[in-house]
């Protein structure tokens, strides 16, 4: 049977005037009223008390008998004073307070708080039905990965107190820079690739390394406020360039902006639209970055998880001006706490990336970078992707299967290739906000394709993630959009 907890009381000054009796029995009775000291619990000792308020041990005592009197409290004997059971809280109203003044921001501060407020929104623990880039965590194996890290927890004791590791561990390095070949056709060095926190961070520090405030960068539109809010943080001089189902339009960001230092795509699948970049765009891409000395970054979140036989090769792996900064994460592949994520840099942008880390940055766990490699050495990781692919591709197709029940040709669904979520066409008429509120009243969550417009007009349609829901979740949740949209 668990114990009640003796409370170590603070007591607020005694007023002029007033006996130590009076004081201490009125600051216990408010105690025991406001809820400080709750029913049941038992109150510090006698000697305690009189020792920690200065008072005599007959005062206490006496407080006590008045106390018990007034059924304040109830004694056991051998055991304590405690608070009454069915003693009433009767806390008092609370004093009027004035708002705390709101901190002062920078505008780019504020910007980066209003988006950082939108993230944690859409990232509670519980996501509703086709909420987009949700994961199901109960897949990957969290007994295997608890084993692994008992097996490296001796050989981290003596990495405790050693320099850190600012590139990251470099068995790790090698791990990633052979699966990189096999999966993506990026043959790179392990000395290219620098482990770091999260893709954002190291989005956040190339845009800083490399763009000096004002100068302009190009961004997919549709495409990430997040990222929007990061760039224009740094300073950058963010440039919306339409993209389409054949990735961003280069011809576009060459009207706009020719002179941009930086260009931020999605090369695998363009996020929103969900379609990767086809090879004249990509050809496109990297003519215009080597004849100007610019670079691109490419965010590969969710390139392991394909569904078409092929992982398809990443643009780095066409990078014959080494050009592209190739960003890839872990988190959708594993789970949302481990945030390891990997950059592979063109040789020359190493050292000073590395550098830089050292003055903005912590280093990420060596422990959890050492049983990542583990993971992945021992064969668990390809497991473990093999099983994503077949689950999320099933589920994938069972979404496809009840929307194309329920809407017929009133959608476009083009095909799931790889990811997390599948994009949906409109009819050109629709507004595809509406659509999408009319589905969260009914308890759906699909995400309009005009939420990710940045400045061009984006097409109507909708954002629905699947890989987090089993079979019947999508089948009801289906019914659902159909019933609110009908």
């Amino acid at each position: 049977m668990r114990r009640p907890t003796e409370h170590s009381l603070t007591l607020s000054p005694r007023a002029p005037g007033v006996t130590l009796q009076q004081w201490l029995y009125a600051a216990l009775c408010e105690a025991m009223r406001d809820g400080t000291l709750q029913p049941g619990s038992r109150l510090p000792t006698t000697r305690s008390l009189a020792r920690d308020h200065g008072v005599s041990r007959s005062t206490v005592t006496a407080v006590f008998e008045q106390l018990l009197a007034d059924g304040y409290i109830s004694a056991r004997v051998g055991r304590g004073s405690f608070v009454a059971p069915g003693l009433a809280r009767q806390a008092a109203e609370p004093a009027p307070r004035r708002p705390a003044p709101e901190a002062f921001l920078s505008r780019r501060g504020r910007q980066l708080v209003d988006e950082g407020a939108g993230v944690l929104s859409r990232h509670g623990p519980l996501p509703r039905t086709f909420e987009a880039d949700r994961i199901d965590t109960s897949l990957f194996p969290a007994a295997v990965w608890a084993r692994l890290a008992a097996r490296r927890a001796r050989w981290y004791e003596g990495q405790v107190m050693a320099e850190p590791q600012w590139q990251g561990l470099s068995a790790l390095r090698q791990t990633l820079a052979d699966q990189l070949a096999l999966s993506r056709g990026l043959r790179c060095d392990a000395g290219q690739i620098v482990i770091v926190s999260g893709t954002r961070q190291a989005t956040d520090l190339l845009a800083r390394l490399l763009v000096n405030p004002g100068e302009p960068v190009w961004l997919e539109d549709p495409g990430s406020h997040a990222l929007q809010a990061v760039l224009a943080a740094a300073g950058a001089q963010v440039v919306p360039v339409p993209a389409d189902d054949e990735g961003l339009a280069v011809d576009a960001g060459l009207r706009v902006a020719p002179r941009a230092r930086l260009a931020c795509v999605t090369a695998g699948a363009q996020m929103p639209l969900g379609q990767p970049m086809s090879t004249a765009r990509r050809q496109a891409l990297l003519a215009w970055a080597q004849a100007s000395g610019a670079y691109v970054l490419d965010k590969d979140l969710a390139g392991d998880l394909h569904f078409d036989g092929s992982g398809g090769d990443a643009l780095k792996a066409a990078d014959t001006g080494d050009c592209v900064i190739h960003l890839g994460s872990l988190a959708f592949s594993m789970a949302p706490c481990k945030r390891l994520a990997y950059v592979v840099l063109p040789h020359r942008l190493v050292d000073p990336f590395c550098k830089a880390l050292t003055l903005t940055q912590g280093q990420p766990s060596l422990l959890e970078q050492a049983v990542l490699n583990d993971f992945m050495a021992d064969g668990h990781w390809a497991r473990h992707v093999r099983q994503l692919r077949a689950v999320y591709g099933f589920r994938a197709d069972v979404l496809r299967h009840h929307l194309d029940r329920h809407f017929g040709r009133w959608l476009e669904m083009p095909p799931v290739q790889r990811g997390l979520n599948m994009t949906v066409r409109l009819p050109a008429a629709t507004r595809d906000a509406d659509i999408a509120a009319r589905a969260a009243a009914a308890g759906v969550s699909v995400t309009p394709l005009s939420a990710y417009a940045l400045q061009h007009a984006a097409p109507p349609g909708l954002r629905l993630g699947f890989a987090a829901f089993s079979e019947v979740s999508i089948r009801d949740g289906v019914m659902q959009l159909a019933r609110a949209v009908g």
